[in-house]
């Protein structure tokens, strides 16, 4: 007797995952004209009748599965960043504008950062409340714990990362260069005969702040063996989340000599560039006569503060809408090695520096 043909079948002969072939099978969205081609020969070939467009037992489905629900992308997103207008809710609309390309719905959850133990499944954990047979995969913004990415992963579903590495989870991940970013930032204010730069960040907050650090430091490096001229670099590192580290901050700055003092200043971010730059105009210090100041985000107040902030640029919407197309991707091609996308960054020179 010859083996019963399934979507298993064909998802394991095409290197596809279940998802995808049933997708493809139907008729519907969420996989590419060339995928649905592979999918539908080989199921005649094989001689897998059910479902198959154009067959009889697709045309009497077609109304029931009119009926079906269609599939979401599950979006993890913590509670603080739920509350950031600037960057993550663009990097959400994003996603939410790719999810609508597919014909896909979205869902919005906040793991817990203290799960219950494993006598419970692990959809039941992050989410008991819905239905994971309709999940396409999960798409996970910013940092979480460990512990709650390994549980997401638990689910079986495909998971993309998005603004965030986890080298030991076997996830693709879609993020800005941060590292060019800080590099830009750098090069440009030496570009501008600074020799006295200042960080501001927050060295627990994000790996994008590291990133970003990282690649001032860099630049930093490379222009003093290259010119063979000092630089002075200083970071320093503040709670970020606490407003009270801009006064702080300028205490420590108003003890230091005159000439120990930055001539310019990098923000990790364009929130603490902008706050740090009107603390300086309170200060009696004018930007950018005094002293330069330059952000990383490009957010919309940037534009709009006195002086306009300058900016390295990343693409925030963009960034939602490459998850997306990595998750689609990863269901379509479920065995590929993982992949690592970097968004490039662009300066945005503006009146502070």
């Amino acid at each position: 007797m010859s083996r019963k043909v399934s979507i298993q079948t064909l998802a394991d002969q095409l290197g596809l995952s279940k998802y995808a072939v049933s997708r493809a099978l139907s008729g519907k969205t969420g996989v590419s004209e060339s995928t649905r081609v592979r999918v539908l020969e080989l199921a005649r070939a094989l001689g897998y009748r059910q479902n198959i467009p154009g067959s009889a037992s697709h045309t009497a489905n077609t109304n029931k599965a009119h009926a079906i629900e269609p599939p979401f992308a599950l979006i993890c997103m913590n509670q603080l960043n739920r509350g950031e207008p600037h960057y993550w809710q663009r990097v959400l609309s994003g996603i939410i504008s790719g999810c609508n390309e597919q014909g896909w719905h979205h869902v919005i959850v906040s793991p817990s950062l203290d799960l219950p133990g494993k006598e419970i499944s692990p959809e039941k954990a992050i989410a008991p409340h819905l239905d994971w047979t309709r999940c396409a995969g999960i798409i996970v913004m910013g940092a979480f714990p460990h512990t709650v990415l390994q549980t997401l992963v638990q689910t079986g579903h495909p998971m993309i990362l998005v603004d965030h590495q986890e080298p030991l989870l076997n996830c693709d991940t879609i993020s800005h260069d941060n590292l060019e970013a800080g590099i830009t930032a750098a090069r440009y204010l030496l570009s501008k005969q600074c020799r006295r730069i200042g960080l501001i960040t927050d060295d627990g907050r994000a790996a994008s702040f590291a990133q970003r650090k990282i690649g001032i430091e860099l630049a930093l490096n490379h222009f003093h063996t290259e010119v063979r001229e000092e630089v002075g670099f200083q970071a320093w590192n503040v709670a970020y989340e606490n407003g009270d580290w801009v006064n702080k901050l300028a205490d420590t700055i108003e003890r230091l000599p005159a000439e120990e003092r930055p001539d310019a200043w990098i923000g990790a971010n364009d929130d603490i560039a902008l706050q740090w730059m009107h603390k300086l105009q309170h200060m009696g210090l004018s930007t950018p006569k005094d002293c330069l100041v330059i952000g990383i985000d490009n957010v919309y107040t940037a534009a709009t503060s006195s002086p306009p902030l300058t900016t390295v640029h990343l693409c925030k919407e963009e960034l939602g809408q490459r998850a997306v197309e990595a998750l689609k991707r990863r269901i379509e091609r479920p065995g590929t090695p993982k992949e690592t996308v970097m968004l490039s960054t662009t300066l945005i020179p503006r009146d502070s520096a």
